[in-house]
């Protein structure tokens, strides 16, 4: 009687191979579970935050994410933005936040965390230095941004 071959590690090899080349779409099937249970709270929370010139410079501010990231802003004419980077009519309109900044549902959102910071403490752009990541309203406002 010959003795039989043991395929167990053919079989292991096999799916080592197809979990490599699979992992990334299923995780995005996770991600998109993950995106329809928004925390709605949080998300309209963040978008006031995004919209809100008051909490990034201060009473009197013209700064605030959405005047560079958001359409349908609309300057005070009577105090106009004085950011070199902003263009008025030439958003840098926000999309696939998520797929580029790593926002899954095993992601710490840092990644996402520090473009927000490269934003807000660029001269050019904001300039208003570093934000702390456990500030109030930090994690409202990348529920929002993460969403777009």
């Amino acid at each position: 009687m010959k003795p039989r071959a043991d395929y167990l590690w053919v079989i292991l090899l096999i799916f080592a191979v197809v979990l490599v080349f699979t992992w990334r779409p299923l995780m995005g099937l996770f991600t998109g579970v993950s995106d329809t249970m928004t925390n709605k709270a949080g998300y309209d929370h963040g978008k006031e935050i995004f919209y809100d010139a008051e909490i990034w410079g201060g009473e009197g501010s013209n700064k605030s994410c959405a005047m560079c990231h958001a359409p349908d802003f609309k300057p005070d004419p009577a105090n106009p933005p004085d950011m070199p980077d902003y263009v008025e009519g030439q958003p840098y309109i926000l999309k696939d936040v998520a797929k580029k900044y790593g926002a899954g549902i095993m992601n710490t959102g840092d990644e996402l965390f520090e473009r927000v910071m490269q934003c807000l403490s660029n001269g050019d752009k904001m300039g208003l230095g570093r934000v702390s990541r456990k500030a109030p309203y930090m994690d409202d406002l990348l529920e929002y941004v993460r969403k777009q």
